[in-house]
């Protein structure tokens, strides 16, 4: 992939060190297979991210873009989407994150914002952490503190194809997702707490299935947060992403309760596999997104990639 502005190195973090970088660079990042991650200062996000696929070739699995001015007008692709402040807009996909911290496999980047910043009384920091280790995960870290009281939401807006070619349709890759039930959303986008049953629905995928059998009974495709069976355990995979041809997988752990699948419409070439903080823990007890002065807001999804598929992906 041609690169149009710079790709850093080790060596060339001095350069970067301060707060609020004007400019919009990367940092690349290898693990021991050679799996790469590219992340960009620009709304912390993920541009670019290869793996194997079953005969041994390295493939892009995300959507991003070449031209970084194409990230002016897609801002949220990629990136780290925190909503905060009386507003409860996102905002910081749209600034320069300073750099803490980078290595061969692993880079912090960090924002605060100004005081009065998206109604926010005080100030919110935020740090996020992404490592790509050698057993071919993806973690994506999330820590966030405040000096005043807000109600807070932290994801990302990765978009996976795991066939490699971002053009093709994700119709027939196949889909797990550990949910019997989905937080449904009101006219405002806003999740509302009522859960529903998604057993003989288009929405239940508690056995694998092509995301196309049954995309073209639901109105716009999915868009759906499914509340997880194991919302306290990142041991329990949250789902599960196969495509055959490329005999890619990819299973997703997440210490998050919800988890919304997007696929952008019907005719899809890219799908996202959302954590929210949002909906109810293990006890069946609602989770609170108020986040108060003292207290550290920590949310953690790792991306887990293989070309063996799980059992329950394998067919006879």
């Amino acid at each position: 992939m041609k690169q149009l502005y710079a790709i850093l190195t080790v060596a060339m973090l001095s350069v970067v060190l301060c707060s609020h970088a004007q400019e919009q660079v990367q940092i690349r990042l290898v693990n021991g297979n050679g799996m790469e991650a590219v992340i960009s200062n620009y709304g912390a996000r993920l541009v670019s991210l290869t793996a194997h696929n079953w005969n041994g070739r390295l493939e892009s699995i995300v959507k991003g873009y070449t031209n970084k001015e194409e990230y002016l007008k897609d801002r949220t692709l990629g990136a780290t989407l925190i909503y905060f402040g009386k507003n409860n807009e996102e905002t910081l996909s749209g600034k320069m994150w300073e750099l803490v911290n980078s290595d061969n496999q692993s880079v912090t980047l960090r924002y605060v914002t100004s005081q009065g910043e998206n109604g926010l009384d005080g100030k919110l920091n935020a740090t996020v952490t992404y490592t790509l280790s050698d057993q071919n995960a993806l973690d994506v870290d999330y820590r966030v503190a405040t000096t005043a009281e807000t109600k807070l939401e932290v994801t990302n807006d990765i978009c996976f194809n795991l066939s490699g070619e971002m053009h093709r349709s994700i119709l027939k890759q196949h889909l797990w997702v550990d949910a019997v039930q989905i937080n449904t959303y009101n006219a405002q986008r806003q999740l509302t707490g009522v859960l529903q049953r998604i057993k003989n629905t288009p929405f239940d995928f508690t056995k694998p299935r092509e995301i196309g059998e049954r995309i073209k009974s639901t109105s716009k495709g999915y868009d759906n947060a499914y509340q997880l069976r194991h919302p306290d355990n990142m041991q329990k995979a949250a789902a599960i992403l196969f495509d055959a041809q490329s005999g890619r997988a990819m299973t997703v752990y997440s210490s998050e309760p919800t988890l919304n699948i997007n696929t952008y419409g019907k005719e899809s070439c890219g799908i996202s596999l959302q954590p929210i903080h949002a909906g109810y823990n293990s006890g069946m007890e609602k989770v609170s997104n108020e986040l108060r002065p003292g207290q550290v807001f920590h949310g953690a999804t790792v991306f887990f990639f293989t070309t063996d598929p799980p059992l329950i992906m394998r067919t006879k």
